[in-house]
């Protein structure tokens, strides 16, 4: 940051001024802090800034969204899991395919969001073969949302969701029913989600949520190489 100075002498007494400029560090934590601060308030408040960050709607919001997103230690994470320029183990695969029997659902994926897109790392359908794009913007991701809060995501019935009945992928007909659990590294890092979704309704009972969590659990050993 810069301040503007006037003709003359413009020399800065430190005692007059004791509180230095925030170096470019310190403001993007601040940043990534105020967007953590709204998801502590109201997780409402904090999924509606990510929207509107996204959207543009909000360049505070956004700023701070590209602030977490951007994080030097969640993109080393990301690096790590060798996700992004390789492809998925056999393992992990399996493991996408084996959920879509265990949980009963129609599609499962393990997502990573980067800052400026979703990348899907593995994915599965019940029957057909993917036919749409391996990435898309973080307008038209569900998953960035469990990312950023560090929490489960999860939707019944996205027609009745007070906040995702316009999302582009409720409107296209893509995503009804969702659940993505965050994945971390060791330290906490979250580099993207284990979900799964469905066209229709659906109604997730809390054993499924379990066994969604506890499947995260393999997924995350199996990307980090625990």
């Amino acid at each position: 940051m810069s301040a503007n100075t006037e003709d003359g002498d413009n020399t800065v007494n430190p005692v007059d001024d004791p509180t230095p400029d925030p170096t470019p560090d310190s403001e993007t934590t601040a940043d990534a802090d105020q967007l953590a601060a709204l998801f502590d308030t109201s997780p409402e408040a904090g999924l509606l800034a990510v929207l509107e960050a996204v959207r543009g709607r909000n360049p505070d919001m956004a700023r701070s969204l590209h602030a977490v997103l951007s994080d030097p230690e969640r993109m080393r994470a990301l690096k790590d899991s060798g996700l992004l320029d390789d492809p998925p183990t056999h393992g992990l695969d399996e493991t996408i395919r084996l959920t879509i029997d265990a949980v009963g659902v129609p599609h499962v994926a393990v997502n990573l969001i980067t800052p400026e897109e979703q990348a899907t790392a593995a994915i599965a359908f019940r029957s057909g073969t993917p036919d749409g794009p391996s990435t898309r913007t973080l307008v038209n991701s569900l998953c960035v949302l469990p990312v950023v809060s560090g929490s489960p995501l999860i939707i019944d019935d996205i027609a009745d969701h007070a906040l995702l009945a316009d999302h582009p992928t409720a409107v296209s007909g893509e995503v009804t029913a969702y659940l993505g659990i965050p994945l971390a590294d060791d330290d906490g890092h979250v580099i993207g989600t284990f979900c799964a979704w469905d066209s229709e309704p659906h109604h997730w009972s809390s054993a499924e949520v379990q066994l969604m969590s506890d499947l995260s659990i393999l997924v995350q050993e199996l990307i980090f190489g625990k």
